[in-house]
């Protein structure tokens, strides 16, 4: 269980970083434009051009994409009921939307199911959460970004406010993952040397040690109090209330094959909806630093529901298996 000692001491330091000002103010800022610029291309180029396609797992494939659509249908609502700003809505539907289906998700899969079964793991995180970041994730970002610069830009002329959908086009293709997104869809038929596949991969196992400094950086504990309405609604959904929804879709979907023991669906789809009961997916968080979308309530979902999941985790294995 590497992955989970790597969570807590990165995260820690962070907070320690902050604490002893070994860092300056903007350190999370600098950390995140890494991820961004260097890490995250890197791992998309490698994971992109490594996926390989199952069409029997394609309800493991389609579960995040699901998930984050049903994120923005009931954040949205949400909040326009609360009056929430629209930045935490943004903040809440790509934290609570996402899982972190690889970093915690394969490891608690070969913890609870075993190492044979990663293999769907590996679809759900790489077609499912990853490309879901990439595409759909992205897209509402860069979209309520543009939103929130016409909002505050009264001064702007009007020609320019009529062309919101260029300006987000533009970003979107300039914004480094989907440009390493884009080429790694072009290099896809071709054979990356073992040389290239390391140096790729090398790179990208940086994003989650520097990702979770940068998170325990931004986090301020003493926050919490003013902030409990949003982390539970935000946490809810993510730890609970997904893996109930992915829970239902399955039996309706396989509920023929499932045993007659504890309700027990085919393993595969146990695995499915296990990964949906994971905790915030930490890139969401760094971009929502990276786009001052409420990084404060990013830092939060993220340095709370990843502890809670390690209680979480063990009840949904358990309801699961019987």
């Amino acid at each position: 269980m590497a992955p989970l000692w790597i969570i807590g001491i990165c995260f820690t330091a962070g907070i320690l970083f902050r604490r002893f000002k070994v860092f300056p103010e903007n350190g999370a800022k600098v950390l995140s434009s890494y991820i961004i610029y260097v890490a995250l291309p890197a791992l998309v180029l490698f994971h992109v051009h490594e996926l390989k396609w199952n069409p029997s797992l394609l309800f493991a494939a389609l579960m995040p994409h699901w998930i984050f659509a049903l994120a923005w249908l009931v954040f949205k609502t949400i909040g326009k009921r609360l009056a929430w700003h629209r930045n935490t809505v943004v903040c809440l539907t790509l934290t609570a939307g996402l899982g972190n289906t690889s970093f915690v998700g394969l490891p608690m899969i070969q913890a609870f199911f075993g190492s044979e079964h990663m293999g769907t793991g590996i679809l759900i995180d790489q077609a499912g959460s990853f490309l879901c970041l990439s595409t759909s994730g992205l897209l509402y970002l860069l979209l309520s970004s543009e939103k929130e610069t016409l909002a505050a830009g009264s001064s702007e002329r009007s020609s320019d406010r009529k062309k919101p959908a260029a300006t987000v086009m533009r970003r979107i293709i300039s914004f480094p993952p989907f440009i390493a997104l884009t080429i790694a869809l072009m290099l896809y038929p071709l054979e990356f040397s073992q040389t290239v596949k390391e140096v790729l991969s090398g790179i990208g196992s940086t994003l989650t040690p520097v990702a979770l400094v940068a998170v325990g950086f931004q986090i301020r504990f003493r926050s919490i109090a003013g902030r409990i309405p949003q982390l539970s609604v935000g946490l809810i959904f993510r730890l609970i209330l997904s893996p109930l929804i992915v829970f239902g879709m399955a039996l309706l979907a396989f509920g023929s094959q499932a045993s007659q023991a504890a309700m027990a669906l085919p393993v595969a789809m146990q695995v499915t909806v296990f990964e949906a009961a994971m905790p915030p997916m930490i890139t969401a968080g760094i971009l929502c630093v990276e786009y001052d979308k409420d990084p404060e309530l990013a830092g939060l979902m993220l340095g709370l529901g990843i502890p809670l999941s390690f209680l979480t985790l063990p009840v949904v294995h358990f309801l699961l298996t019987g």
